[in-house]
């Protein structure tokens, strides 16, 4: 028996009520399943949102989760795993025609500023609180 279309509407609604509440309440262990979702919209409804936007929200979640990790003192090696992990060396996948040069460039910029900022932190962790807060989040560009 297929699923009623409402039922596929209501269930995103749900996804997107709860990856909200995620986001506001900034629990960031699970802004993993907030990431999914949206890569999962951006597939279903690619236009629904510019590329450029849907990117700098995905860089600002996935940043997050990585400064939250140094911010709980977690090991260095768990801090750059979790780097890699999200902001991967190749780079910005482009699954959006619309994306321009310029888009993509500005992206790829915050991606390697932030981490380049990172790894100096993991080098020389000295006075973390007020190198954090000075150093600007990629979504602040």
């Amino acid at each position: 028996m297929a699923t009623p279309p409402a039922a596929g509407v209501a269930a995103l609604r749900f996804a997107a009520a709860a990856s909200w509440r995620v986001v506001r309440g900034r629990y960031v262990e699970h802004f993993p399943r907030v990431l999914e979702f949206l890569r999962s919209l951006r597939a279903a409804a690619p236009g629904l949102v510019r590329y450029r936007h849907h990117e700098r929200l995905c860089m600002g979640l996935k940043a997050k989760v990585v400064v939250e990790l140094i911010l709980q003192d977690r090991p260095w090696a768990q801090v750059l795993n979790a780097l890699h992990h999200h902001f991967p060396d190749s780079g910005p996948v482009v699954r959006d025609p619309k994306a321009t040069k310029q888009d993509l460039r500005k992206i790829l910029e915050a991606q390697e500023t932030f981490c380049q900022q990172v790894k100096q932190l993991a080098e020389a962790p000295v006075d973390l609180a007020s190198r954090l807060q000075s150093a600007p989040l990629p979504t602040q560009r």
